[in-house]
């Protein structure tokens, strides 16, 4: 892959692994954005309800104090997952600097794998926690704590995910410590 086109090019001479490494992680990401704004886009609108009818009837819904506690979790996991797939986290820049090309591919092919294997045992042990909370409900919704705690399951599944298609790219790149780049519209 040269470096021009960057990490997540689709050319048709890439490899065909590289190709669905980026395929997935471009469908993971834009997966996690529209969970995240979805739920802060519901939890404004669930809020703001709750607000005009208090003000307007002196009495409230009910329902939209539950709704930060079934989707807040689902805001964070997305954002999370939005994180680890753009490699937008902390990162030991000292040691990276020290480590030839090969060395540094050789490091963060083996840190995405092992991130990737940790974040797997966690979504399956998530499924437990599921299986525990489906019994417990909200008091006004009805609906089961199941659904906050799902978050968890797709928040820990992403980072696997997101860490095998990078640990794909990283393989693939022409340069390993270009890769985790943050872009300056990501900064603010």
């Amino acid at each position: 892959m040269e470096a021009a086109r960057g990490p997540m090019s689709n050319s048709k001479a890439d490899p065909p692994a590289l190709r669905i490494a980026n395929a997935v992680g471009l469908a993971l990401d834009r997966i996690a954005v529209v969970i995240a704004t979805s739920a802060v886009v519901v939890i404004f609108l669930a809020l703001m309800a709750e607000v005009f009818v208090r003000y307007f009837t002196s009495s409230g819904l009910g329902w939209p104090n539950e709704v930060p506690n079934i989707l807040f979790p689902w805001l964070i996991m997305g954002g999370i997952v939005v994180g680890a797939n753009r490699g937008a986290h902390i990162a030991a820049e000292f040691i990276r600097g020290q480590l030839s090309r090969t060395q540094l591919r050789v490091l963060m092919v083996l840190i995405h794998l092992m991130v990737a294997g940790v974040f797997a045992s966690l979504a399956w042990l998530s499924l437990g926690v599921i299986q525990i909370t489906r019994a417990q409900v909200f008091p006004i919704t009805g609906l089961g704590q199941a659904w906050a705690y799902t978050s968890m399951l797709f928040g820990f599944g992403g980072i696997s995910v997101a860490s095998l298609a990078n640990a794909m790219r990283v393989f693939f790149a022409a340069d390993p410590s270009t890769l985790d780049q943050t872009e300056t519209e990501h900064m603010t």
